[in-house]
């Protein structure tokens, strides 16, 4: 069974840095594995139209604003990274490039380009993506690249969770494929729970394989669940897992992402989006 050894979580300089930080190498720590924070930077020509700028700026004065902004960059990264290095000494975190064997550990990696390229291409030799719920409360690039691309469970978390722990799980379950493989991936940390909920809405809870199928089959694993249903009523499903997940005092949830065609999840909302924008837990999920 895949054991969660490396960790990638990107990073941007747009609040909460030090909150962020801290919930990855807690979640390192969970695992005792190797974080690997990716900070991308991108030129500043890369966002300027090469055409229109040789007619309309000097290249004497357009050399001196990228000047300007590789310092303000390298300073900023610089900035952070002391931050990083100094919390994992805090922390009892192996400030390293590479893993070190019964410890967890954990290293500041700059790199040149867009983030959710490098994020899509990065997660592949990666076990799981830590990703903070963004700002905006709607996808991003780097989230859907995260999701699509790298073939890796997510870890979504809030954006100011300094602490990991997952005693108390719920899972979310319609029989699809893609929760089907969440769970899976997830074996490590639900055989190290100490209850699990497998939460089945009344519409789904004729889907294949059914919840006591699941329970079956986690049992083998060595790992006890019990099952639950739920009635959205006329909450969303997404709001209805979330209250859910609340009453029972999860602290984390397990899930299928974006189970239904993509298109319709844009036109509708869906499950993915709501715990996008509206989690208060971390969500484990992979498409």
């Amino acid at each position: 069974m895949l054991s969660v050894k490396s960790i990638l979580m990107p990073l941007s300089s747009s609040g909460e840095v030090q909150e962020r930080l801290l919930g990855a190498l807690s979640v390192t720590a969970f695992f005792g594995a190797h974080l690997e924070v990716l900070h991308a930077q991108v030129s500043p020509r890369q966002f300027i139209p090469v055409d229109a700028v040789a007619r309309t700026m000097p290249q004497k004065l357009l050399n001196e604003l990228e000047v300007l902004a590789d310092k303000y960059s390298n300073t900023e990264s610089s900035e952070l990274k002391s931050m990083f290095v100094k919390l994992c000494e805090q922390n009892d975190i192996v400030h390293s490039d590479d893993s070190v064997t019964g410890q967890p550990s954990a290293f500041w990696r700059e790199v040149n380009g867009l983030r959710s390229e490098l994020v899509g291409e990065c997660g592949k030799v990666s076990d799981l993506i830590i990703l903070p719920q963004p700002r905006s409360g709607k996808p991003t690039a780097t989230f859907q690249a995260a999701l699509m691309r790298s073939g890796k469970p997510i870890l979504l978390v809030p954006r100011t969770m300094t602490t990991f722990s997952a005693e108390r799980v719920l899972i979310a379950w319609n029989g699809s494929t893609e929760g089907s493989r969440a769970i899976t991936h997830a074996i490590p940390i639900l055989q190290q729970a100490k209850e699990i909920i497998i939460a089945t809405s009344d519409s789904s809870a004729q889907c294949k394989p059914d919840t006591e199928e699941l329970i079956r089959y986690l049992g083998r694993h060595g790992i006890k669940a019990e099952s639950k249903y739920f009635d959205a009523g006329r909450r969303s499903t997404g709001e209805a897992i979330l209250t859910l997940a609340d009453s029972i005092k999860s602290e984390l949830l397990i899930m299928g992402a974006y189970t239904h065609r993509r298109v319709h999840e844009q036109i509708f909302g869906g499950v993915t989006q709501h715990m996008v924008g509206h989690a208060r837990l971390p969500v484990w999920m992979m498409h």
